[in-house]
């Protein structure tokens, strides 16, 4: 049996009965309100989001409403969960889109990463989740389960600029029409069982043949 076909298989079949699927903006391919939970999930813990997640799209339903947000009033709203500066990047994004874009967001690479606050991950994240690309956006929980699992390392103080490691780990990718439910079921994984500390690996559907033996549990 293939590595990759274990991985896979245990991973999916854990994902469908395990997860997070009440997440609101997994149940949606509106771009702009994937736009907006990536945004918001950027360096914020994925609980703290949902009440200002829903908030947002309560004062702000569509892109040309965001545009026109008074800033003090968007920043009072994301305050709970910190970085408050993302409250200037949303409106500057909404604005460029509306004025340049014809209100809809980009589904090219290139073009959202011109928008401010717009880096790889979250370009990726957009191109996936809302248009279905077989794209793979690669953050630090990504990272933290290929690395356990397939045993790969990295020389670079800060893995997630690594681009051999990302070539690695997309790699694994190769093939699927839409990565859209892989790339949830790793992020699932790493956020519930292999998480940066204690990782719960007597719970882990891929501890058969993961090669991070000290993270294991016994």
């Amino acid at each position: 049996m293939s590595e990759d076909y274990f991985f896979w298989r245990e991973l999916l079949a854990w994902y469908a009965e395990n997860g997070r699927h009440h997440f609101p903006w997994r149940n949606t391919k509106d771009p702009y309100r994937i736009l907006l939970a990536e945004f918001l999930l950027q360096q914020t813990h994925v609980r703290k989001v949902e009440d200002v997640y829903e908030q947002l799209l309560f004062n702000y339903p569509n892109l040309s409403d965001l545009s026109k947000a008074n800033i003090v009033t968007l920043e009072g709203i994301i305050a709970p969960i910190g970085l408050k500066y993302r409250a200037a990047r949303l409106i500057k994004t909404a604005e460029i889109i509306c004025s340049q874009y014809n209100g809809k967001v980009p589904n090219d690479y290139n073009e959202l990463r011109k928008l401010p606050g717009i880096g790889d991950y979250i370009a990726n994240a957009v191109l996936c989740y809302a248009f279905d690309q077989p794209v793979v956006p690669i953050d630090t929980n990504v990272i933290r389960l290929f690395t356990r699992y397939f045993g790969y390392t990295s020389k670079n103080r800060r893995p997630r600029m690594d681009k051999e490691l990302a070539s690695k780990i997309r790699a694994h990718f190769e093939g699927m029409g839409s990565t859209r439910t892989a790339n949830l079921a790793v992020l699932d994984l790493a956020g519930l069982i292999c998480t940066a500390k204690k990782p719960h690996s007597t719970e882990c559907p891929l501890s058969r043949y993961c090669l991070d033996l000290s993270s294991r549990v016994t």
